[in-house]
């Protein structure tokens, strides 16, 4: 069952590889119109929006969710079909979101990626991941309300429509309301405590939804608005609330050793950058680095699923690959890491390499433009040191595991071809030439240079230090810059609610209070069914003896 589903995926990806190419040379777009049930009065259908960008990011998720599928035939030992299905639900839900051209399928394909994760997130089902999973729903639930509200207020205009948005009034409620979800979805400023409580999940889940699905549905959403952002001039909110998230992600970077939640604030600081795009109207340079982005994010984590497997730790100054053969795994890490970090002619080096040059031709703030082109060197900082530490570190810990299955290396060569070469084939697909600009010799070379001197002042070895000095700068840094604090405090307040919940039901006041519950609803039924058999005449006497005993 799962080997079919997985080569019907692949099938799919390979017709639409052919087929792509077709889209874009003619600029065009197909809606396919399901008609789901017919009256007489009325018809109801759905409808699905085919273009370039729906069918290239479908693609995207296809061949990740495959390789994950098949990477998590080796990561599950129990209850391997159940976990299929419902990475294949959280696919499903995603492509829905991707393909609809309405507020109705998207709300759907939303509500059902929010449902899904939150069933993935907890499905250790222990006290960690409950916890984790309620408190991501919990966040998310303030952009799904938003999204109502912003659907209800869109009745107005007779449309829910995608494609006519760019004729409507573009009210500022409706567009802050919509912007509100697509921040809280994609983990910004102030929503992003939720993204490293997400980790709880097994690592093929995290795979999933941190490269291609749910962060990033915020930004192929703001996309699909894009009329409606520039006709209010909200560049400058999208900017700000970014360059926050980034500089946070990037700091909160240095100093975090866990593994997997090192990856997600990388993820989170690409999504940052991604809205930064948008926010300087390069649209499509965003849309291409979300395509590119998503391919080696899934391979970076699956490559962390390995090394977690194999010394069954996530403290990164634990793991070490020097004495073992994970051939396969390490080339994939490391090209994966150098791909992050926008090494020349890899995939992100062609769309992170436009944006760097645009930001710094574009009229913004200097320090807006001097921050963003640290934060990029950030970014090198902590591949560089996870590179390090892993190819370099001796190992301290018992081995779990010392040699490769042929479903893991197969799920990551998918991966990792796609990695080196898809910006360079997309770059011929998609015109991006009137975008950019042509720059000096020194301009072209500073964001390099300042990267280079970055990497060489950095003092690798104080990274990885397990004692530190607590003081307040280093606490705002590892929690987020005192988000995380909120999360705490919800975690408190859920605990609170189960304890109250479990002495209630001991003491038995639960089941009394259904049973309660069960009787009057019983008794009611029986009285309302008397009073039905009493003739018009006695129900009138009733009523008016009634009326002059409360008078």
């Amino acid at each position: 069952m799962i080997k079919n589903t997985i080569l019907f995926m692949w099938t799919i990806v390979i017709l639409m590889t052919l087929f792509n190419p077709v889209i874009f040379k003619k600029s065009s777009s197909m809606m396919i119109e399901w008609k789901l049930m017919s009256t007489k009065s009325s018809d109801m259908s759905m409808f699905f929006l085919l273009d370039e960008k729906s069918l290239t990011f479908m693609l995207i998720v296809l061949m990740v969710t495959a390789s994950i599928l098949m990477y998590s035939q080796f990561y599950m030992n129990k209850k391997k079909m159940m976990f299929s299905k419902m990475l294949t639900m959280f696919m499903l839900f995603m492509l829905m979101l991707i393909l609809s051209p309405n507020m109705v399928s998207l709300v759907m394909g939303w509500e059902g990626l929010g449902m899904t994760s939150f069933i993935l997130i907890m499905y250790y089902q222990n006290k960690k991941s409950m916890m984790s999973s309620m408190y991501t729903m919990m966040m998310n639930r303030i952009g799904d309300i938003t999204l109502f509200m912003s659907m209800m207020i869109l009745m107005n205009s007779n449309s829910w429509m995608f494609l006519s948005t760019q004729y409507l009034d573009h009210k500022l409620t409706w567009v802050s309301l919509i912007l509100t979800s697509m921040f809280s979805k994609s983990a910004q400023i102030p929503f992003s405590s939720w993204l490293t409580e997400a980790m709880a999940a097994p690592t093929p889940v995290s795979a999933l939804v941190h490269s291609s699905t749910l962060v990033t549905a915020g930004v192929y959403l703001m996309i699909r608005f894009k009329s409606s952002m520039i006709s209010l001039n909200m560049e400058q909110v999208i900017l700000t609330i970014s360059m926050m998230t980034l500089t946070m992600a990037s700091m909160n970077s240095l100093s975090e050793m866990d593994m997997k939640k090192l990856v997600a604030l990388s993820t989170l600081s690409q999504i940052s950058i991604m809205f930064i795009s948008i926010s300087v109207n390069l649209y499509s340079l965003a849309f291409f680095h979300m395509i590119v982005h998503a391919t080696f994010k899934a391979l970076i984590f699956l490559c962390s699923s390995t090394f977690i497997s194999m010394t069954n730790t996530q403290d990164l100054r634990k793991i070490s690959s020097a004495n073992v053969s994970l051939v396969v795994t390490k080339i994939s890490f490391n090209t994966a890491s150098m791909t992050l970090c926008a090494l020349p002619f890899l995939s992100s080096f062609y769309s992170k390499e436009i944006i760097m040059e645009m930001i710094m031709v574009k009229s913004l703030n200097k320090i807006m433009g001097l921050t963003f082109t640290m934060m990029m060197m950030v970014t090198a900082i902590y591949s560089l040191k996870m590179m390090t530490i892993i190819n370099l570190n001796k190992m301290t810990s018992v081995m779990k595991m010392t040699k490769e299955t042929s479903k893991q290396k197969l799920s990551k060569i998918f991966l990792l071809m796609p990695s080196v070469i898809l910006g360079n084939k997309m770059l011929w697909s998609v015109d991006l030439s009137w975008n950019v600009n042509y720059l000096s010799l020194a301009e072209k070379m500073t964001p390099t240079i300042l990267i280079m001197v970055m990497i060489v002042m950095v003092e690798t070895d104080k990274k990885s230090k397990i004692v530190k000095p607590n003081n307040s700068l280093n606490q705002m840094v590892t929690y987020m810059w005192f988000m995380k604090n909120l999360n705490i405090m919800s975690k408190m307040k859920f605990m609170n609610q189960a304890i109250n919940l479990n002495m209630t039901t001991e003491k038995g006041i639960l089941v009394n209070q259904a049973k309660a519950a069960v009787t009057l609803m019983y008794k009611t039924t029986e009285f309302m069914l008397k009073m039905s058999q009493i003739n018009l005449k006695t129900m009138m006497l009733v009523m008016i003896s009634l009326m002059i005993a409360l008078l």
